[in-house]
Order: C-alpha cells, then sequence, then structure tokens
C-alpha cells in the first residue's frame, strides 16, 4: 500500500489566488514622498507624470493619499525606472527644502539590500554621501 503524501499547499496556476505570488514584479518600485512635494512630481495640470509616462512608454502612478507621505509606482525596465528616478529627483531639487525619499522594498529582498554583515548597505551610505559632498 502507497501513501501518497500530500502537500499542505499546492503550486498550481488556477484558482482564485494564482496571482497572489505574482504581486511583486521585479519590474515596479515603490517610492515614499512627502506629500507636500507630490505636486512638483506631478506637474501643473499632471504634464510631468505624463512626460514621464510617454518619454519612458512606462507606468508612473501616484496615490491620491491625504496623508503626509504618498506612493509612486513606477513600472518599467530597470534603465527607464532609474531615468524617471532621476528626472524626480531634478523635480525635488526646485524645492529648497531638503527632502527625505524612502524605497520600499518587500521584505523577502532585504537581505539582498543590506548584504552579508551589512556590508551593501554600507556600501551604499558610502557612495550616497560620497555624491551629496560632490
Amino acid at each position: 500500500m502507497t501513501k501518497k503524501m500530500k502537500m499542505k499547499r499546492e503550486n498550481n496556476d488556477d484558482g482564485p489566488h494564482a496571482d497572489k505570488r505574482s504581486r511583486r514584479n521585479d519590474d515596479q518600485i515603490r517610492i515614499l514622498i512627502p506629500s507636500n512635494i507630490a505636486g512638483a512630481v506631478i506637474g501643473k495640470g499632471g504634464q510631468h507624470i505624463q512626460k514621464m509616462r510617454t518619454q519612458y512608454k512606462a507606468t508612473v502612478s501616484v496615490d491620491d493619499s491625504q496623508g503626509p507621505e504618498r506612493t509612486i509606482l513606477i513600472s518599467s525596465d530597470l534603465d527607464s525606472t532609474l531615468q524617471i528616478v532621476s528626472e524626480m529627483l531634478k523635480y525635488f531639487e526646485e524645492r529648497d527644502d531638503e527632502v527625505d525619499v524612502r524605497l520600499l522594498i518587500h521584505q523577502s529582498l532585504a537581505g539582498c539590500v543590506i548584504g552579508k554583515g551589512g556590508q551593501k548597505i554600507k556600501e551604499i551610505r558610502d557612495v550616497s554621501i560620497q555624491n551629496t559632498v560632490d
């Protein structure tokens, strides 16, 4: 008599939760910005965000939150995403205030950013500090 072992969760691609695994799309990034600078990213009448969408063939959206922070979602290839973020930073620089911008990552990727013994995050900090000094 053979006994079949049933897995706790079967990995099949159909059913009500089929898209659950695909939520973390590697071509999407989320950035958290202060609400008071969201207007600089969007532009008058949405001109900045529309320009980025068409120029980089990307999906760029800013949530409509009434809280102190808003989330920007960018969906595109890596090069375009980096160019969009770079362009957004220019809009932040037009303001004279210091701006705190946070990159939101999935918890499963945190180890990749931190690195073994914190080496990667130290390297990122060092490069960031060096770029702000230059």
